[in-house]
């Protein structure tokens, strides 16, 4: 491998200082607690909305958001951005209209609703079978997603990447419970953050400045941003951008385990609301971050 395209010492060390120190906080956690069920489950309920929210945050800003916009920005443009105006309406929506349901019945799981809404222990079950197909497919893709650009730029393979991210993750969620699990992802947030950050700014210097990579995204058709066409046979449009941004969020936020856990794992509803609305406003930002660095990788791809 050539050394200006693999990592160094500095390089490896970050990296493993990040593995570390996600194992860490698990460990230090699960000292620190009581061990109750309802502590390593809910975090006693008691958790502040900003942790929280950011935790919700970094697990949307999945690695397949990270890698993936990059390459639908590069082939067919800004227009998939528009996402982001879908989101809030949804997060509105679940914040007034479901959270104050979800969070007063207490729940630990999702599945529990259904068994109490429906009365049927046997629909709660195929419930269960489906959310664990589906996680189970999605959450492969995300770890397997990561560990391309680390086998090009590591002397890890793709499948010592998997076991070592899998065994990470499954350590500090089984020792520290819900709490680790948003410390760590609060971590993983700032390292998020200030790495795109980074791109953004080496890439825009790189590339002669904000205005010359805007100027080459245009000149090369990738900033149409409000297509208002009706045709069904046209990758991405405004409106049905902004009604995937919508369905998708409603979904994450009305029915996904990961995120009604740490909804209700905290004290009232005006905190729950408090904390997706942050949610909210933190992620269009996020978003932003992630497109100008798409915008950043391509224009310096072309140029190279």
């Amino acid at each position: 491998m050539d050394n200006e395209k693999g990592f160094g010492v500095v390089d490896n060390c970050v990296f493993a200082g990040t593995l570390i120190i996600s194992a860490v906080i698990g460990l230090y956690i699960s000292c620190k607690g009581s061990k109750s069920p309802e502590e390593f489950l809910m975090g006693n309920r008691s958790l502040k909305p900003l942790p929280v929210s950011l935790s919700l945050i970094t697990s949307y800003v999945s690695a397949m958001i990270t890698i993936g916009y990059p390459g639908e920005v590069y082939a067919n443009g800004l227009q998939i951005s528009t996402v982001a105006l879908g989101c809030p309406l949804a997060i509105i929506f679940s914040s007034y209209f479901l959270l104050p349901v979800l969070h007063s019945l207490k729940l630990t799981s999702i599945n529990e609703y259904i068994e109490l809404r429906f009365k049927s222990k046997r629909l709660r079950f195929v419930i269960f079978l489906l959310s664990m197909v589906k996680v189970l497919a999605a959450n492969g893709i995300v770890l397997y997603a990561p560990t391309i650009p680390l086998s090009y730029v590591t002397n890890l393979s793709t499948l010592n990447s998997i076991f070592i991210l899998g065994i990470i993750c499954t350590l500090y969620s089984s020792f520290g419970g819900v709490k680790a699990v948003i410390w760590t992802d609060v971590f993983q947030f700032s390292v998020i953050i200030i790495g795109l950050m980074t791109v953004v700014g080496v890439g825009c210097a790189q590339n002669g400045g904000v205005i010359e990579t805007l100027y080459i995204a245009s000149e090369g058709g990738r900033l149409e941003m409000f297509n208002m066409s009706l045709s069904p046979f046209v990758r991405h449009t405004f409106l049905n951008t902004v009604a995937f941004g919508f369905f998708y969020q409603l979904r994450m936020y009305s029915s996904e385990q990961i995120n009604i856990q740490r909804i209700c794992a905290v004290k009232s509803v005006k905190n729950a609301r408090r904390k997706v609305l942050k949610m909210q406003i933190a992620s269009i930002p996020s978003e932003a971050i992630i497109i100008r660095q798409n915008i950043c990788f391509n224009m310096i791809s072309l140029i190279q």
